[in-house]
């Protein structure tokens, strides 16, 4: 297996899968899940580093590129739930087009 320091090189491979019946309601929430644990987690390195804690300078970037993955995951979330607004919006304007007489 590939490492970065040491560790398994998982947060390079992250993929956020959304279901296809997931609403933008769903997904929004999603995003907003994905980025709690971005934020929580650099709270918590803030505050390691805040105590004067010991943070293993060799982990360091790999808890950073998982932030980031968190933070990646909760953007791909949002531009899901706007695509499926969007195409909701746009079938919604075709059936009433069509409805028309």
């Amino acid at each position: 297996m590939d490492t970065v320091f040491g560790e398994p090189r998982i947060v390079r491979h992250a993929i956020y899968y959304t279901a296809p019946e997931a609403g933008p309601d769903a997904l929004l929430n999603d995003a907003t899940e994905w980025l709690q644990y971005a934020c929580s987690s650099v709270r918590l390195l803030a505050e390691l580093v805040r105590e004067g804690g010991e943070v293993d300078a060799d982990r360091l970037p790999v808890m950073l590129e998982g932030i980031g993955v968190f933070i990646d995951m909760g953007m791909r979330c949002a531009a899901q739930a706007h695509l499926r607004m969007q195409w909701g919006q746009v079938r919604e304007e075709v059936e009433s087009e069509g409805a028309e007489p």
